[in-house]
This record gives structure tokens, C-alpha cells and sequence, in this order.
């Protein structure tokens, strides 16, 4: 299934061109990246917002090194940056982040891939093989056994994300793999891993979606099988099994998958805890199949449901900006990646990409655009993921925002993917 979806039809004459309105967006954002540096000697970082206890943004403080809101991020985004035309003094600016982040990154107390130190490894492989070296001190990926938790953001399947974008799989990889099955929870709808660390079994149960839920675990096991052959039998049965849990979520009269950590559950087309997470999942784990990889996944259900959140991504933005239109649209994450609408839209990016279906990347850029007109000049002002303005972060700030716009300005690059950092 590889439908085109009905959100947007270019060839009406009252559609405005979004060309021109992106190509500004993604200016201003770069702009906005470059103008908010930090320099010190040959390191270059950002600040980021630390949170008080209650979860709201308390201050902004430099030495973040993380992939999700700290220097990592922004030097993984700024790589992709520096292939836009015109925008290559960018790279310089990339290597001199991660020197930064590898000099701070040995502080975080996470291993994994959004908050911890593997995320920082991915962060300094990308720029790495950008520049052709090494951006200075490297950050060690921890010992499986040494996190607790198993999903992407702080567990293990960050850990594999990690290893398989890093080069560096081996027995680990297999040891991950094999810590990931003993934990795993086996019900009659397949496999799902509650959190060890929740303090109540409520709190603590399993989920969907890509940043703490099955989503996220089974591409990581995905990844592994596919770039670590001596785990791929063991890693390939796991994510089917954890395929098969999540699918039995899903909601056909809702269009989507279960927010599970509420009560009654909402059906998002988010990246961290929605369609567009799971989209993504199901997109990659489709590319993986068509490049080799044997999972026990019937192809067509892959297709499915891969289309049904292409679909979800789609009609929430369509209401988002029929909203916008209206005066009643709500933009509180703006176009950051986790918790805006630029989950979404990358999605629709990928959905073209594989599919070769252009109405799909016809339709981000419109919507795009319309979002944009309504966001104001100073991208560092728009609203972000962590309730304030102002972060240049990869996932809650304007550095995902700009890939994702230079994701529909310019898809001839093939720039990464930062819902999949692929």
C-alpha cells in the first residue's frame, strides 16, 4: 500500500508555492543556529534549557552534551546542514561541536541514545565521516548490563541504534541483544518491556511508539540483525515478536496506536509516543528488508501499517493547518521533532523517499509552509518541545526543524533522516 493520501492538491490556484517560503525558513534557522553560538578557542556549543523538578524549563545552561537538546544534536544536524548549497562553512562548525560534546560528554550519567553517552557517539561518527576525522576525544559506549532500562531513549535499544550508526557492533551488540530477550515480557500478543525503573506497575507499563515504547526497541533490534550478522536470527525473531505486540494496539476506527500512558488514551501522530515514530519504525524496517535483511515480518503487514501512519501524519497536520487557517490551530511544539509537528512531516519525507510517491513530499511542503507563514521571523522564538524558546536542540529545537526543512527543500541531497539519524 503506497497511497497518496488526498490532504493537498498542488494544482489548485489558490495553493501558494511553498518553494520560497521554505527556503526562508531554512535561511533563518541557519541563521538563527550560527547567530546563538558559543565559541571558545577550537570549540564551538549551544545552550540548552535545564528543567526543574515539576518538568518546566527552569534556566539555560551551556555543556549539554546530549543528542536530544544539547551539543551532539546540533553538531549530528549541523553535518546535514553543510551539504545544503552555499553552506558548507558549516562543517567547520559541526567539528568544532563535537569537540565539545566529546569533551563533555563523559558528564552524563545515561548511556543511551537521547540523554546519554551513546547518543553522543552518534553524534561524533556523523561528523566524523563527514570531515574525514575525528573530532577530537571519542565518548565509550557503556556495557549493556550497565543500562537498566531497555527502550531508545535510556536503554538498550539506544544502545544498539548506536553501535550499528557508530561501526562498531560486535559481541556486545550480541550481548545487548540477548540482555533485551531476557527482559522481555511474553504475553498471547507477542513481547513488550515495562520500566524497570517506573515506580508502579501503571507508571511502569509497556508501551507503543518510538521513544519509549515497542517502536523503538524493534528497530533497534532491526539495526543490530542487519548490520551484525552473528545476531540476526536472534535480533530478527525478538522484533517480530515486538512488532506483533504493538499491531495488536492498533485502532482502525482511530487511525492510529494507543498513547498508553494515559487513561483514557489519546492517538497522536508524534514522533516520541505516536504515528509518526511508529511510521518511521516501519519505514526503516522496510528499507532494511528491501536492502536484505530476512525479518519474520509478512512484508504486506510491514506495507500496511507503515501506510496507515503515513496517513495519521498526514490528517493531523491537514487539521493542524486547517486550524491555522480558522485562527483556532494549536503549533505548541512547532516544528521540532519529538514533540511538534516536524515528526510528521519528516515521515511524509520518508514515505516519498521509499515510495517514490511525490504527492506525499507535495503535501509536507505545503503544509510546511502553512505552518511557517504563522510561526513569526526568529526561529529561536517559535514554540519548542520543552514549553520555552530558544533551543538550537536536534529533537526539541531548531536544528531538527532545520533538517526537516532542508529535508523538503532540497530531498536531491538525500540528507539523513533525524527521526531515524539515517
Amino acid at each position: 500500500m503506497t497511497g497518496t493520501g488526498t490532504w493537498v492538491d498542488p494544482s489548485d490556484e489558490h495553493v501558494q508555492d511553498p518553494e520560497p517560503v521554505l527556503r526562508d525558513a531554512l535561511d533563518r534557522c541557519i541563521d538563527a543556529l550560527t547567530g546563538s553560538v558559543i565559541r571558545s578557542g577550537d570549540r564551538a556549543g549551544w545552550l540548552s534549557w535545564e528543567l526543574a523538578a515539576d518538568g518546566e524549563p527552569h534556566r539555560m545552561v551551556g555543556g549539554n552534551a546530549s543528542l536530544y537538546d544539547g551539543d551532539a544534536g546540533v553538531a549530528w544536524a549541523l553535518v546535514q546542514l553543510a551539504r545544503v548549497p552555499g553552506r558548507g562553512d558549516l562543517l567547520d562548525l559541526a567539528v568544532r561541536t563535537a569537540r565539545t560534546a566529546a569533551r563533555t560528554g563523559a558528564n552524563l550519567r545515561s548511556g543511551g541514545l537521547l540523554d546519554g553517552t551513546a547518543g553522543v557517539a552518534v553524534g561524533l561518527a556523523a561528523v566524523a565521516a563527514a570531515s574525514g576525522s575525528a573530532p577530537g576525544t571519542s565518548v565509550g559506549l557503556l556495557a549493556p548490563e550497565a543500562l537498566p532500562a531497555s527502550d531508545l531513549t535510556s536503554g538498550l535499544a539506544g544502545l544498539l541504534i548506536a553501535q550499528s550508526r557508530a561501526g562498531s557492533c560486535g559481541p556486545r551488540t550480541l550481548e545487548a541483544v540477548d540482555i533485551l530477550r531476557g527482559r522481555a515480557r511474553s504475553d498471547p500478543l507477542g513481547v513488550c518491556w515495562p520500566d524497570p525503573l517506573a515506580s508502579d506497575p501503571v507508571e511502569g507499563r509497556p508501551l507503543c511508539g518510538m521513544s519509549h515504547g515497542n517502536s523503538g526497541i524493534a528497530l533497534a533490534l532491526a539495526e543490530a540483525a542487519a548490520a551484525h550478522p552473528a545476531c540476526n536470527a536472534r535480533a530478527s525473531a525478538l522484533a517480530a515478536e515486538a512488532m506483533r505486540w504493538e499491531s495488536a494496539w492498533f485502532e482502525p476506527m482511530k487511525g492510529g496506536w494507543p498513547d498508553l500512558r494515559v487513561d483514557p488514551p489519546g492517538f497522536p501522530a508524534l514522533w516520541c509516543h505516536g504515528a509518526a515514530g511508529i511510521g518511521a519504525a516501519r519505514l526503516r524496517m522496510l528499507d532494511l528488508c528491501e536492502a536484505g535483511l530476512d525479518l519474520p515480518i509478512p512484508a504486506d503487514t510491514l506495507r500496511a501499517e507503515a501506510e496507515v501512519a503515513v496517513q495519521a501524519c498526514g490528517a493531523d497536520l491537514s487539521l493542524v493547518v486547517q486550524g491555522l487557517e480558522r485562527g483556532t490551530g494549536q503549533l505548541a511544539g512547532g516544528l521540532t521533532l519529538c514533540h511538534g509537528l516536524g515528526g510528521p512531516l519528516d515521515v511524509l519525507a520518508l514515505a516519498h523517499e521509499l515510495w517514490g510517491v511525490k504527492a506525499h513530499l507535495e503535501a509536507a511542503r505545503h503544509f510546511a509552509a502553512a505552518i511557517v507563514r504563522v510561526l513569526g521571523d526568529d526561529p529561536l522564538a517559535w514554540p519548542a518541545g520543552v514549553r520555552a524558546p530558544g533551543s538550537a536542540g536536534l529533537f526539541v529545537g531548531v536544528a531538527g526543524a532545520a533538517v526537516v526543512l532542508a529535508r523538503l527543500v532540497h530531498p536531491e541531497l538525500g540528507l539523513a533522516s533525524p527521526s531515524l539519524l539515517v
